[in-house]
């Protein structure tokens, strides 16, 4: 059975397990019944959305007519969760690395629940597992400030022969980090909160959760740390999303093995867009080793693919023979949208991917689907395409990797023609890679890059500019859907 590992804040929950990793608001709103909750909504005002993570210790929720319980709220964003991580209930163990003031109605409330999804349930405070995390388990002495919206903790953490200990903790309820300025009382109240917590004692570094690396901020904070610890204490920060550990660990190095398609693909007819090809450059050989006698399964890396438009007059170009040719130039006009009938929706296993075909939508004839490449286009309507792409990776092979290789070639694109990578985006409730290519024909792709049992998933969301309103919600509902089989 799989293990999870989660991160939980005032405004926000990280999560890990094998395969995949999820970020949402740990916040729930009453539904349009009146009873259920809804999970994940934005943490802004002046919806009436709720943070469960600061309701804990309440008796109830004050959403009529259910008034349910922070238990019925904390159970109702771990169902949403382990559903978003794709993991079977009960999970072997969730572990919880909770705030680290947190006293025992709280982590009652929270193993209660947790105790519904998982036959294990164990807790870590904050502050140890950021030393850990920040590899600083051989300091003396760490001090570890944890802020919440509205508050602030701090913790000395020691190494001691059964591990790392809390020694102290002081926690102020009413000290935010945006009120921290120079001259400002709470500025004053933090240098109280450090004296109070160390009374005189060593400290070999100082390290900050829960926000971000601001410079001005930083350098405010050192000033203080300098003062009350020495000018040897070292500062910085620890991302909260990196306190959830991940399990994979990347023991090979990966090599690309996958290509671009032809971007004209969009809307040239096979002949024009063989005109068009241009013969690959000698110097991006991406084969799979040094000595590879043949060519590698041609299937995109995340996006370099752009999807074909509904048009059923396009026939789908043949990938080049050798991986990163230079892709030719798409013609500049789309063509005209889709009039067949309208579809139900059509569960599918394609490969190791199993999905739902959305209603109104179909498997394009003429790019008859195959274990690396699907294309999904409308039956009337705007003119758009989804594209799922999908290649077995190594054992082992994370993000790191193949974050790497799609930025090596990035690097080689036409410059404006695709966006800088963006990590750790959230998307169909999955964590992954993200970044969006602009065709010259005036088109948006935006891709998705998953990884899950050793499978590269890219999915791609192409639209005219202008017409994202109308298609995105189609791409992240049928990403929803999308599940990769072990």
């Amino acid at each position: 059975m799989p293990t999870v590992e989660l991160t939980l804040s005032e405004n926000r929950l990280w999560a890990r397990s094998s395969n995949t990793h999820a970020d949402l608001p740990p916040s729930v709103t009453p539904g349009s019944d009146g009873t259920t909750l809804v999970v994940g909504e934005p943490l802004a005002p002046p919806s009436i959305t709720s943070s469960v993570t600061q309701l804990l210790a309440a008796d109830r929720i004050a959403y009529e007519p259910g008034m349910p319980t922070p238990l019925d709220a904390i159970s109702a964003v771990f169902a949403r969760l382990l559903a978003d991580l794709r993991v079977h209930t009960p999970c072997e163990r969730l572990t919880v690395i909770c705030p680290t003031e947190w006293g025992t109605r709280r982590r009652t409330t929270v193993a209660t629940a947790a105790h519904r999804f998982a036959s294990d349930v164990v807790f870590e405070e904050t502050a140890i597992r950021t030393v850990t995390a920040a590899e600083r388990n051989r300091d003396r002495r760490t001090v570890v400030f944890e802020f919440s919206m509205l508050a602030t903790t701090a913790s000395s953490v020691i190494p001691t022969h059964e591990g790392l200990r809390v020694e102290a903790c002081e926690h102020e309820p009413n000290l935010a980090a945006a009120d921290i300025t120079a001259d400002s009382p709470a500025m004053a109240q933090l240098r109280a909160v450090l004296d109070r917590l160390l009374d005189g004692k060593p400290a070999d570094s100082v390290l900050l959760v829960g926000i971000g690396a601001d410079p001005a901020f930083l350098e405010l904070f050192g000033a203080t740390v300098t003062e009350i610890c020495g000018p040897t204490a070292e500062l910085r920060t620890v991302p909260s999303a990196d306190l959830a550990r991940s399990k994979q660990n990347a023991t090979s190095l990966y090599q690309p093995t996958l290509a671009q398609l032809p971007r004209n693909e969009w809307v040239q007819p096979l002949r024009e867009r063989a005109a068009a090809t241009q013969p690959p450059r000698s110097k991006t050989p991406l084969y799979l080793g040094a000595a590879a006698a043949t060519v590698i399964s041609l299937a995109a890396l995340g996006g370099f693919a752009v999807m074909n438009s509904g048009g059923d007059q396009d026939a789908t170009a043949a990938a080049p023979t050798t991986p990163l040719a230079p892709p030719p130039q798409p013609s500049p006009q789309l063509p005209p949208p889709p009039t067949s009938a309208t579809a139900t929706a059509d569960e599918q296993t394609i490969g190791r991917l199993r999905l739902q075909i959305p209603t109104g939508w179909h498997i394009k004839e003429t790019s008859t689907p195959t274990e690396q490449r699907l294309e999904l286009v409308p039956d009337s309507g705007p003119r758009a395409r989804i594209t799922v792409i999908q290649q077995p990776i190594a054992s082992g092979v994370g993000y790191p990797q193949v974050a790497a290789n799609l930025e090596a070639q990035m690097a080689a694109r036409p410059v404006g023609s695709v966006s800088e990578l963006r990590r750790d985006v959230v998307y169909a409730g999955r964590s992954g890679l993200a970044y969006t290519e602009h065709p010259e024909d005036g088109s948006r792709v935006d891709w998705h890059v998953i990884v899950e049992h050793s499978t590269q998933v890219s999915i791609g969301c192409q639209y005219q500019t202008g017409g994202q309103d109308s298609i995105t919600h189609v791409c992240t509902d049928f990403a929803t859907t999308l599940a990769v089989n072990p």
